[in-house]
């Protein structure tokens, strides 16, 4: 019996790293506030038997990529995240890197600001997506919720995981609305 659990442990980390898919869900905004702020969103992220990792978001009907970089609730300051979204199942913290478009999509999502972060729930197909969008702390403050956007699902499609969709044609995808 140890050797057979010992067995299907090494199988499945073993698989982990195999069974890591690139994948690209697109969604279109659930209101208002989103349809202005952001529009639709396609997220690229990798889906492993255990964990998600965001990887990406693109502007579906534009050219406009900002990548993102897993971090810890201490990079908020000393406000938690519960203390900014409560209970809120988006626990799974990103921020917003600051190299190719995502100044942009940081002046879009929180204007003001030169830094931001993202809290995300894992996505699903057929599921709507929530993301908080966090901002810096002012002077002597706390990091504070700029927009909450609301998604509702509109496509997916996995990418061999060989390959990397180059950010050129990203817009180019199936569910580019004209």
């Amino acid at each position: 019996m140890r050797i057979a659990l010992t067995a299907a442990v090494g199988l499945a980390i073993t698989a982990s790293p195999a069974a890591a898919a690139l994948r690209l869900y697109s969604y279109d905004p659930a209101d208002a506030e989103t349809r202005s702020a952001a529009g639709p969103l396609t997220f690229e992220f990798k889906a492993g038997l255990f964990r998600t990792t965001m990887i990406s978001l693109r502007a579906t009907e534009a050219q406009a990529t900002a990548y993102l970089k897993p971090v810890g609730e201490k990079d908020l300051g000393p406000v938690g995240l519960t203390a900014l979204i409560g209970a809120a199942p988006e626990r799974d913290l990103y921020e917003v890197r600051s190299d190719h478009d995502g100044p942009a999509l940081i002046a879009a999502f929180c204007p003001g600001a030169t830094r931001a972060w993202a809290a995300f729930g894992t996505p699903r197909p057929n599921r709507s997506l929530r993301v908080f969008v966090l901002g810096p702390p002012a002077a002597g403050g706390a990091a504070h919720v700029c927009r909450t956007l609301n998604f509702t699902f509109h496509g997916a499609w996995q990418v061999p995981p060989t390959e990397k969709i180059p950010p050129r044609l990203a817009p180019e995808s199936p569910f580019r609305r004209y």
